[in-house]
């Protein structure tokens, strides 16, 4: 990630702009990629891309997508999308964590888990991704931005390999 993603992440944190406005941003750039290539495209010019942000992008949004075009930085949108979540959580005192699983958690061990890592990290919530990874075999990894907990048999096989190969 860029500096200047972080630096235009931070700064749309702080215009407090509604978060349902941020996601909706987010996934009309995700479903409609014509419209990343159009704010990204230095053939067509900043009034065309005004006129596109108006119409189609929420109204609370404006003026910070015509700010990023006009600085020609449209291509940093995802990664200035990915700082603002992670100012926003590092404001609001949430951890961001993924869980790697081969079969779906149960909700009981979701919250577990939560509870788990919100006592570790002393945050107030979790904010947990959940990823399939059949690779796995069985059991979970959870990542944070500073630490894995390897609880899966594909973890447990090659510690058992290192153990037995060093021997």
């Amino acid at each position: 990630m860029t500096q200047t993603a972080i630096n235009y992440g931070k700064v749309l944190y702080q215009l407090n702009v509604p978060k349902e406005s941020i996601l909706e941003t987010q996934r009309l750039l995700k479903e409609v990629p014509e419209l990343s290539k159009a704010l990204e495209n230095p053939t067509i010019s900043f009034e065309q891309k005004q006129r596109v942000i108006s119409r189609v992008f929420p109204k609370e949004l404006h003026n910070f997508l015509c700010v990023v075009c006009k600085y020609k930085h449209a291509e940093l949108l995802n990664e200035i999308f990915q700082a603002y979540q992670e100012h926003y959580n590092e404001q609001k005192n949430i951890l961001s964590a993924t869980l790697y699983y081969v079969t779906p958690p149960k909700a009981e061990q979701l919250e577990g888990i939560k509870k788990f890592l919100k006592k570790q990290y002393h945050t107030q919530a979790v904010a947990l991704e959940l990823k399939e990874d059949k690779s796995l075999v069985g059991g979970f990894i959870i990542r944070t931005k500073d630490h894995e907990y390897d609880n899966s048999l594909k973890g447990s096989i090659h510690e058992l390999q290192q153990k037995l190969i060093w021997r």
